[in-house]
Order: C-alpha cells, then structure tokens, then sequence
C-alpha cells in the first residue's frame, strides 16, 4: 500500500491507498491513531485485489495542521473529493466511532457508494441525550486509560505491529499542539450533523457492529434503516470492535461486496 497526501482547502490531509475493487474507504475513531494501522488487522483479511482508501483526519495521524476553521462536514467534502477522484465503480465505508458521522455526512457526496459497516458509530443519542439505563452508566463510569488501550493493542496485534502501532501514535501526537486539539474538536462539536434530524438512505445497506447493551440504541439511530440487507450485529465489550473481531467486519465487508 502506498502513503499519500493530498492538498485542500482546510489542509493536508494523509492518506494510505491500495487500487482495487471494490474500493473500500476507513474512517477511524477522534484521536491519534493512523487510521491504516487502526484497521490493518481488517485490511489483511480482505481479499488482496480489494482496494484500500484510508485517511487520517486533519490534526491527527500524519496529516497535517488545519488552515483556518472547519467543522467536520467541511472534511468529509474533502475526503469525498479524493475518493471520487479514483472513480471507483463501486464503494463500501468502514467508519469506527466518529467515523460514522464523517460517512453518515459523505454518503450523499461519495460516487457509487454500495454500502456502508458501522463500528459502534458516534449517534446523536448518545451525545445530546444520553441513554440513562444502568448499561450505560456503568460504562461510563469504567474509566478506560491509556494504559488499558496499550494493552489491548500488545495483545490483539502482532508483536512487532503493536509496537509500531504505539510508536506512530506517540510520534503523531506530539506533531500536534494544544491549539491543533482544540481545532479538531471545534470541528467535530460545531459541526451541524448534531442539530439535524435526517436518517440513512433506505437504498443503502447498513452493517452495524456494536457492544450488546448499544444495540436499541442503534436501532432508533440516524444509521439504521429498512433496507433488507440493513442488520445489528452485538459482539464483545469493547468500542474497538475491529481490533477484537477483524475477521467478522472483513466478512460483513465481503458479503456486501457480493
């Protein structure tokens, strides 16, 4: 696979990129990680003639410092842009977390989108309104450190990727100062999916992958919809669910490609 940078207007944005079809996009969590890295565990199960977009946002991963204000639709325009730029003929997005906003705001913009597999998506549920059930509260009230995520990432990976998989992310980090955190997250609390109401498109098949106790949630989300190829599927307790489960999300992403 090959690193790749492309210019815009807001500014450079990162990315990692293998030709194949179908193309399938990753948009990682909010935070350091490089979102190749992040999903590489999915990325070798998939078949090697698939092809590979993903993209670090700015602030972040080795992508550069925004330009001027943004919000996070501003971005997801841009990487729209990219991957209309390979004029794939067809695309599946893998989004984790706050990925799930960037795709639920690029599916309208992206060329010959087919699917899309969510991995415990951010919805406005849970950050307007959160849910009060015990589930939840017990979860948030399960600190999870850095020392934990290190640890998952030590046994869920390679031995030798892990340790690059922390190293990358410490180097990325300290790319970036404080007034570039405060950008990213100006980006994403002032972005306008959060005072919207619309839901995904009926037309496009939605995977989404989530902890048990999410899984109503997700069912009155703005991701689900009545598509007959649309399913939930609850797996493990941990927000990374890709990194526990990569061969099931490469599996949903074959199926879909079928």
């Amino acid at each position: 696979m090959e690193q790749k940078y492309q210019e815009t207007t807001i500014g450079k944005i990162e990315y990692t990129m293998r030709k194949g079809t179908p193309l399938v996009v990753f948009l990682n969590s909010f935070g350091s990680f490089d979102t190749a890295q992040s999903f590489s565990t999915v990325i070798r199960k998939l078949p090697a003639d698939y092809g590979v977009f993903a993209p670090d946002y700015l602030n972040t991963g080795f992508s550069g410092k925004s330009l001027k204000p943004y919000t996070l639709t501003d971005e997801a325009i841009e990487i729209a842009k990219i991957i209309n730029s390979f004029n794939a003929e067809r695309v599946i997005i893998v989004a984790h977390s706050l990925g799930g906003v960037y795709a639920f705001q690029m599916r309208n913009k992206v060329k010959n989108l087919s699917a899309l597999v969510e991995i415990e998506p951010t919805t406005r549920e849970i950050i307007l309104n959160p849910p009060q059930e015990k589930s939840y509260l017990e979860k948030k009230n399960a600190a999870v450190s850095e020392e934990f995520i290190h640890n998952k990432i030590n046994t869920l990976f390679p031995e030798t990727e892990a340790t690059e998989f922390w190293q990358t992310t410490d180097e990325n980090s300290a790319k970036f100062d404080e007034a570039a955190s405060q950008n990213a997250m100006a980006a994403m609390e002032n972005d306008e999916f959060w005072q919207g109401n619309d839901k995904s498109n009926a037309d496009l098949p939605v995977i989404i992958f989530t902890e048990t106790y999410r899984k109503d949630e997700y069912r009155r989300s703005e991701y689900f919809n009545d598509n007959p190829q649309s399913k939930i599927i609850p797996l493990g307790s941990f927000h990374y669910l890709h990194w526990e489960y990569p061969k099931e999300v490469a599996n949903a992403i074959i199926d879909l490609s079928k």
